[in-house]
């Protein structure tokens, strides 16, 4: 009887030590957190995710956008960057770790970054379609439900604004001018591609085509572009 209540209490133990919740579950459940606004605690499921399974590319993936929504910018590269460990061209990590060094202020390596996504196959080719609206071009349909590499893939057009952005603070205009002038080719981002476009020909002293790329962008509906009408174009 003795014998037979250690062997209980041995089994107990090593059940209560023993984690039958599968990655995918933990992934789920942080969902729900998630939606609760507790991404503290969609960090402790991810994390818990993760340790059952290292290249578990959404879970690395939202435990990095959790971080970075919480301020953690560095947090979140680092969790981007561990995708790229195994998955070097994956392009949405890419794009991810620029725009965390942009709001970090760094707009050097957010180009680097943004360079880098553009070069991989998940940056999608776009073009506007006769309805005005931005398609793209898939060369791969893949068709699991939760490590998807659809889910990694970028526009090439909102990738080419952002690292147009980087490029004006780093004072790169004609680069700058070319990568906005593609986003308005694929009708992405045009007001604010315009609008940026503007304060590029500003810099450079050209004020017809300020003024021009300025009442584009008011024309579409961006109120800092009227206000710099007002000051630099109407006499």
């Amino acid at each position: 009887m003795r014998e037979k209540l250690i062997y209980i209490l041995i089994l107990g133990v090593l059940l209560n030590s023993c984690d039958f919740t599968s990655a995918d579950e933990y992934y789920n459940q942080a969902f729900e957190y998630e939606e609760k606004g507790d991404l503290k605690k969609a960090i402790e499921l991810l994390d818990k995710s993760i340790e059952k399974q290292s290249n578990f590319r959404p879970a690395l993936l939202n435990r990095g956008y959790y971080k970075t929504e919480l301020g953690n910018l560095n947090g979140g590269i680092i969790d981007y960057k561990k995708i790229l460990e195994f998955d070097s061209d994956n392009t949405l990590a890419l794009y991810n770790i620029g725009i965390n060094y942009q709001e970090l202020e760094k707009p050097k390596k957010a180009i680097e970054y943004f360079t880098k996504a553009l070069n991989t196959s998940g940056a999608l080719a776009s073009f506007t379609n006769s309805y005005g609206g931005t398609m793209s071009l898939r060369s791969n349909i893949d068709f699991d439900p939760l490590d998807n590499d659809n889910d990694f893939e970028v526009h090439k057009c909102e990738i080419q604004f952002s690292r147009g952005v980087n490029y004006f603070f780093n004072k790169e205009y004609n680069k700058a001018i070319t990568d906005f002038e593609n986003s308005i080719k694929a009708n992405y981002n045009k007001a604010s591609s315009h609008f940026f476009l503007g304060g590029i020909y500003l810099e450079m002293d050209n004020l017809n085509n300020a003024c021009e790329n300025f009442t584009l962008s008011a024309n579409l509906g961006e109120l800092n572009a009227k206000e710099k009408l007002k000051e630099y174009c109407e006499e």
